[in-house]
This record gives structure tokens, sequence and C-alpha cells, in this order.
């Protein structure tokens, strides 16, 4: 998809934010001036104007813990048939959330109870969300279905989605999906090289161990303990929580990502 120059400066601009406030103006500058979404980054029933804020859910609790996402449900929104642009601060639903596992925020409450340890056995759900960060990659929302509509939208403001990780400067990054693992992990990471034919490939053969990406502070794999300062750890997508067609029990979710995560204990604490 061929962008604006003005969609290229923002870009440019994206890359020296200082602040998350700062980079999600230009993300929402640059949206609007994407030619012909629909179909292709928005889902026809979206307003492409919708945009919705994320990131540290408490920037005073922040553990270091970052979840990347593939995006907001608007499904209730879309069976209405309001059609108006959505703009939502998503960290409010994270902050004001007691309830155990009916939806995506108890998995990842579930989850971050275990990076915390012995630390989260006295915290309620409300105090364990505030010391995680999440960052969805389509920040117009979706409709929970699979599709390529949200890779499309990752790939087309990838630079604005790479510096809002550098911006929340995590030690640990739980990514919901093979597919958001391998997006990270090549592109924040610098994971890819250019084959003859000029297309780009992931590096991927030694860099991957047990579900995990390890880098150091500059964002380049690292296999050395000693220089590793981010994790990434690649986990089943929270929203559809299902293994070949079989509903998962939360029980067997965190098992699975207990085992994911055995390596991590030191970099979360």
């Amino acid at each position: 998809m061929a962008k604006t120059l003005e969609q290229i400066v923002l870009e440019g601009l994206a890359g020296d934010s200082c602040s998350a406030e700062e980079l999600f103006v230009l993300w929402q500058t640059s949206q609007m001036l994407e030619e012909n979404p629909q179909g292709k980054t928005c889902y026809e029933e979206i307003d492409p104007r919708s945009f919705h804020v994320d990131g540290k859910i408490d920037p005073e609790k922040y553990s270091g813990v970052l979840y990347i996402l593939k995006e907001p449900s608007l499904k209730h929104y879309i069976q209405k048939g309001l059609t108006f642009p959505v703009l939502t601060d998503i960290r409010r639903d994270y902050r004001d959330y007691r309830r155990g596992w009916e939806d995506e925020c108890g998995y990842l409450a579930g989850m971050q109870r275990l990076l915390l340890g012995d630390a989260a056995q006295s915290m309620s759900n409300e105090d364990v969300m505030r010391t995680l960060a999440v960052l969805y990659i389509n920040k117009r929302g979706g409709k929970e279905v699979s599709d390529s509509i949200w890779m499309n939208y990752g790939y087309e403001y990838i630079e604005f989605v790479k510096r809002e990780i550098r911006l929340l400067a995590p030690k640990v990054i739980v990514c919901g999906g093979e597919e958001i693992f391998r997006m990270v992990v090549k592109e924040a990471f610098h994971n890819k090289k250019t084959i003859r034919n000029k297309k780009e490939q992931m590096i991927w053969k030694n860099t991957v161990e047990d579900y995990q990406f390890t880098a150091d502070k500059n964002y380049r794999h690292t296999s050395d303990p000693d220089r590793t300062a981010i994790v990434v750890v690649n986990m089943w997508s929270p929203a559809y929580r299902v293994n070949k067609d079989q509903y998962l029990s939360p029980e067997e979710y965190l098992e699975e990502f207990h085992r994911r995560i055995t390596k991590v204990g030191q970099i979360a604490e």
C-alpha cells in the first residue's frame, strides 16, 4: 500500500517521539491520511477514524511486563449498527478489572500473577492488572474474526508499533499469538534479512529457544544470559483460548504459559 509524503514524514516524527501522548497524536493523524483503508487495514463496519489508546495501565506500578495483542473488539458496536468513530482509552477497562476468567483480561491477570510470583499472592486482580502494560497492534479495533486485516494494519503502522514498544521499555514481552510473535521479533528486534529476490525474510534458525527470544538493551538478539535485557515469549492468543480446535480451560492455558516462562523469572522481578 503506497503511502503519502505526509505519512512518511509522520513515521519519521514517530521514531523521534518522546512520549506515548505525542506518538498517539502522530499515529491518529497518519490514520486519517490513509487512502481507502476499508477492506485492507480497516473493517468495512468500523469507522477508519477509530482509535484505542493503550500502554501502561498504571505508570507508577508498572513491572516491565508488556502484553501485545491483536486488536480491541468492537463486535458489540457493530452488532448495534453504530458507525461513528470509537475513540477510547482501553487502559480504563484494565484498571477497573475485578472479574475472574470471563474474558481476555482475566487470562492476562492469570499470566501476570505467574510472572510476579510470590509478590502477587496478596494482590487483587485489580492490583495485578495495574502492574502490566498492553499494546494492541490494530488500534482501530476488530470484530473477533480470523483474517489478515489486523496484520495489514500492523505492517502499515509498524514504525509506530516499534516506537511504542521502545517507549514502554519492557523487560518481558508476552505476544498473544504466533503471528504477533513473528511480527514483533522480526520488526522490533531487527531479526530479518533481505535475500536475493529483495524480499525480507525472518532470521529464525538458532534465535528462538522453547518459545522465547532473548535480546540485549539495544534490541538485538543475544544468547548470553548476562547481556539479556528483554525476553519475548510466544504464547497462544488469550482471545481464542483454543488448541487444535479444542477449548482450553484456564488451568490448562496457564499451565502451558508457566512452562514457557520458566527462564523468565529473574527478568520479571
